[in-house]
């Protein structure tokens, strides 16, 4: 079957938790949830929400920040949630493939993580807008009315 890990909700009197579990022999984090948002949420409050269909096709980029402390169960944790997605070769990665980052940050004061998904889209930055519109819609451009094409990368 090939799975690895485990996220488990659960909620009890006191509050929701998560439960990170490798297969077969653990180890097992548990984690109290202070605050979340659900999906619909979020999508309710953007102007234009994305869901393309191929989403959840590929396994997210993992940025994890503030866990370079020497704690020992800081380093656990680092580790669960590296090794539940798979690495990825920055060399042969196919760059439309990168559609979501997980971000886990740790606030050494408060001592909480914060775990935030996002939906991520590519785009030229630094050329005209042209340019940009040539390269993301893949149609030929109508230069029947330019002298040089020159003009159009200019315009």
């Amino acid at each position: 079957m090939g799975v690895s890990h485990f996220l488990i909700l659960s909620k009890t009197h006191a509050a929701p938790y998560l439960r990170a579990v490798k297969t077969p022999q653990g180890p097992t984090f548990t984690f109290k949830i202070h605050k979340y948002s659900l999906a619909i949420d979020i999508a309710l409050s953007q102007l234009r929400p994305r869901y393309p269909q191929d989403l959840f096709k590929n396994s997210p980029l993992i940025v994890l920040s503030g866990f370079g402390t020497a704690d020992l169960h800081l380093k656990a944790t680092t580790t669960i949630f590296q090794n539940m997605f798979p690495a990825i070769d920055v060399n042969t990665v196919k760059l439309p493939s990168c559609q979501r980052i997980e971000l886990l940050n740790y606030d050494q004061e408060k001592k909480l993580i914060d775990f935030r998904h996002y939906s991520i889209r590519l785009k030229p930055v630094g050329v005209s807008r042209r340019i940009r519109k040539f390269v993301q819609n893949h149609k030929e451009p109508d230069l029947r009315n330019l002298n040089d094409v020159s003009d159009f990368v200019t315009r």
